[in-house]
């Protein structure tokens, strides 16, 4: 994980995933980049029957406290022993993210809160990020303090392309973790069982333990990260949305189980 994208915001889960990308670009010896997108705007002067746009969004405010805000982070960043830089652009946040992930290794978001309320919570972009990034995106737990590259990680898998493309996105993890425990809820009785997921690893050299857990339709979620946080994994590596989207919007599923309620950082790949 040589290039790592951060995305600047300033709200609550920002320092939890600050932390995480400076641990994660020692730990890996790559390079961090923050990507900052900015509210800054032409300015306007018309109306729907040609007078002036009025408007209750003062921009000059909000970019008052984005560059504000730069100058705080970039201050602390010179202090600490990474390379970095910083980029900013135009555009919904989980689109200039994913357009920037086309050189990059990870790209770091937080957990949204879900149905939880806060004024200052984190966008709810994870779950857009995870399905259009061109690399691996990590979601951090609005509590997480910290990122041990060497601890053990887990993989959540169950034959799917999507699970596929993150094990092999998230590659470069797994190499350093101290151990890899494989894990499938049900019955693995399906055409790709994942002792061929585990011979890939080995392949690359990383072994791996096989679990095969009890449980069934959305438990799989709860199983899942509960065996991952009593393993004391850094992460749990997942494929995000092998349903389609609007299935799982309707009916719930594991991705949007855990990035709305994870307490544990996911590894996700599309």
């Amino acid at each position: 994980m040589k290039t790592i994208l951060l995305h600047v915001f300033e709200d609550s889960g920002f320092e939890s995933r600050l932390q995480v990308a400076l641990d994660v670009a020692r730990g890996y010896d790559g390079h961090l980049t923050c990507v900052q997108p900015t509210t800054q705007f032409a300015p306007m002067s018309f109306g729907p029957m040609g007078g002036d746009f009025v408007t209750g969004i003062n921009f000059e405010d909000m970019d008052a406290a984005e560059r504000a805000h730069r100058e705080r982070i970039e201050q602390r960043l010179k202090e600490e022993d990474v390379s970095w830089d910083w980029q900013t652009g135009l555009g919904d946040p989980a689109t200039l993210l994913t357009e920037r992930s086309r050189l990059a290794d990870l790209v770091i978001v937080s957990q949204s809160y879900g149905k939880r309320n806060a004024g200052d919570e984190p966008l709810p972009i994870a779950g857009d990020v995870a399905v259009h990034a061109h690399c691996a995106i990590l979601v951090v737990p609005i509590e997480s303090s910290s990122y041990d590259c060497q601890k053990p990680m887990v993989v959540a898998w169950n034959g799917s392309a999507e699970a596929a493309k993150a094990v092999r996105l998230a590659l470069p993890m797994l190499k350093l973790a101290s151990e890899v425990h494989l894990v499938t809820v049900g019955d693995d009785d399906g055409d790709f069982p994942h002792t061929a997921a585990s011979t890939f690893l080995a392949r690359h050299g990383v072994s791996t333990v096989l679990h095969i857990l009890k449980g069934k339709g959305n438990e799989a979620s709860d199983i899942i990260a509960e065996f991952a946080i009593e393993k004391g994994a850094a992460a749990l590596v997942m494929g995000a949305y092998g349903h389609s989207r609007l299935r799982e919007t309707l009916f719930g599923g594991v991705t949007k189980n855990l990035l709305n309620d994870t307490r544990i950082p996911l590894v996700m790949g599309h």
